[in-house]
């Protein structure tokens, strides 16, 4: 059954500007009327998002919940010492490159340090 927008308001009490909006994706026929069961599902359980942005309250639970759910895991995995904090990584690193500074230094000439040092910038 083919439906217009007004039919769309009747039945489902929602405004005309948000029915416009759900039923963006989808072809109308030349009198702007839309595929009864395919407008019902845009409206209510909405599609993917789109240009527009439009993201289906379910669809906006969904990605909320999943988004929670990584921000536990990632809590537990600092409480339990599974992640090390970047603070700590960085000194870590710039103590290891000065020691390797320092050592190169020592060993090299001026030339050859300088080389070395280039290679270890284009590599970090």
């Amino acid at each position: 059954m083919r439906v217009s927008i007004y039919w769309l308001c009747q039945a489902t009490e929602k405004h005309r500007g948000t029915l416009k909006k759900r039923v963006s994706a989808l072809e109308a026929d030349k009198h702007g009327r839309y595929d009864s069961a395919a407008a019902l599902e845009a409206i209510y359980c909405g599609a993917l998002p789109d240009d527009n942005g439009f993201i289906s309250t379910p669809e906006a639970v969904r990605q909320l919940t999943i988004a929670k759910k990584e921000q536990i895991e990632l809590q537990n995995q600092i409480a339990r010492g599974e992640r090390i904090p970047i603070d700590d990584v960085n000194l870590a690193v710039d103590q290891v490159f000065g020691a390797m500074r320092g050592i190169v230094k020592a060993n090299l000439s001026v030339d050859h340090a300088n080389e070395v040092f280039d290679e270890m910038r284009r590599v970090s």
